[in-house]
């Protein structure tokens, strides 16, 4: 489960095609200052990226539950033969919603993609992932993180021995 984006730059509040958030969605901020650094730690992250076990993906007890990541970032030229950047991230899912948590330099960002699943996707289906505006989806991706974490650690011991 790849990401894709138009930049090598995280969107902020917008979509991927660049789009700001609708006003109903700029009513409401699902993480408050400072709760994002605090519930996604990138020395955390790049644990999971750079584990020791050498693993690309898992399944954990947590509400998005199945889990793939990628640790490096590349360019790659779209079936439509447009140009997209692949940054290093976390892609979590419940079978239902895929979120995602980007990593670009020394910041992350949640993202949903609700168009992750589509098999014939417009130009702009390739990048319609948005920010995060619900806060279960918030809770529900910081859940699953700390499983992940929790897990990656325990399979980092194993394989330690």
């Amino acid at each position: 489960m790849n990401l894709y984006y138009r930049e090598e730059r995280l969107c902020g509040q917008q979509s991927g095609n660049g789009r700001p958030r609708g006003w109903l969605e700029r009513l409401t901020s699902p993480v408050r200052p400072g709760e994002l650094e605090e519930a996604f730690p990138l020395s955390e992250i790049n644990a999971v990226l750079y584990n020791r076990h050498n693993s690309i993906g898992c399944s954990v007890k947590a509400p998005l539950g199945n889990v793939m990541w990628r640790n490096e970032a590349l360019w790659y030229t779209l079936p439509c033969q447009v140009g997209a950047y692949i940054p290093r991230h976390l892609a979590f899912t419940d079978g239902r919603r895929d979120v995602y948590l980007v990593v670009i330099g020394g910041a992350c960002e949640p993202r949903l993609w609700p168009d992750s699943r589509e098999r014939n996707r417009s130009p702009d289906q390739w990048f319609s992932h948005r920010p995060l505006v619900r806060r279960g989806d918030f809770l529900a991706l910081k859940e699953s993180f700390a499983a992940l974490v929790a897990h990656v650690r325990k399979e980092d011991r194993l394989a330690d021995q």
